[in-house]
């Protein structure tokens, strides 16, 4: 099948989902760099609802130093979207094999 027909099975945010009110970063202020999580092909910001899940996420990462920054949805829309490419989407990441995908370009 091509990838131009190819149906994404993890959940799109739509009218009858919304992400949280707030979410949590993972942030590199030395480097400026944010966690990104790559699924089916997708390159989104990842974003939690706890700082738990964050911290988690974050043993993942072969970086020394990130911390966890809990923003408003809208100001993480706006990280996302100044993400160079492939990031396209903010990526609630709650659950790994199921993550909300909210796409900002």
């Amino acid at each position: 099948m091509s990838s131009l027909t190819e149906t994404i099975s993890s959940p799109l945010v739509d009218l009858d989902e919304s992400m949280p009110q707030n979410v949590v970063l993972l942030h590199h202020p030395t480097t400026g760099k944010y966690g990104c999580y790559r699924y089916n092909g997708i390159h989104g910001l990842a974003c939690f609802t706890t700082e738990n899940a964050a911290i988690r996420f974050a043993e993942w990462i072969d970086l020394v130093g990130m911390t966890c920054d809990e923003v408003s949805f809208d100001e993480a829309r706006q990280v996302a979207k100044g993400r160079p490419l492939p990031v396209c989407c903010l990526m609630l990441l709650d659950k790994l094999d199921e993550p909300v995908i909210h796409y900002v370009r």
